[in-house]
């Protein structure tokens, strides 16, 4: 009886650690990903905005 809901406890523990790497994967570093490309994009427009254009 105890074996039987220990393994019905691992599989609830994988399915669960299954939705949180999709997480991850499919959501959480996309959104990472693209606010930190945007956000160096809006560093260099007002570093340009307020600076001026770097020459070479």
């Amino acid at each position: 009886m105890t074996q039987q809901a220990s393994s019905q406890t691992a599989k609830q523990v994988k399915t669960k650690e299954l939705k949180a790497l999709g997480f991850i994967i499919f959501l959480l570093f996309p959104i990472i990903t693209i606010t930190g490309i945007s956000a160096y994009g809006f560093i260099l427009w007002m570093y340009q905005a307020f600076g001026g254009v770097v020459g070479h």
